[in-house]
């Protein structure tokens, strides 16, 4: 079994009543840091879960409630982020190297399972 990395961004509040759902759902799931940026959380999900059923399992109300988002990248992440306050070189650099590294690392995980 391998974790496939999920960012969820949403309104203020949502990632205790996510937590909650996930925990109820049976869905095999661990959660990140609570605190990667205000509103913003992360988690891996096994492999065979798919995103459907990932999102069917925090339910349709939740999803609406909180308007929330989810991202399979840091990069997609940062690109649905306010363009008006754009990356600096350095920065954007950094956030390329972090895709990489997840890239490489998920490919790592899935050949060898």
């Amino acid at each position: 079994m391998s974790w496939v990395t999920i960012y969820i961004k949403g309104k203020e509040g949502f990632e205790k009543e996510v937590q909650h759902r996930l925990e109820r759902s049976g869905i095999s799931f661990l959660p990140g840091s609570e605190e990667v940026e205000k509103n913003i959380s992360l988690y891996w999900i096994n492999d065979v879960t798919t995103l459907r059923d990932f999102k069917k399992a925090i339910s349709a109300k939740v999803v609406f409630e909180f308007r929330l988002q989810f991202f399979a990248t840091l990069e997609e992440l940062h690109h649905s982020m306010d363009d008006s306050l754009p990356f600096t070189p350095k920065e954007e650099a950094l956030v390329k190297k972090m895709s990489e590294w997840q890239i490489a690392y998920n490919r790592e995980l899935r050949n060898s399972a």
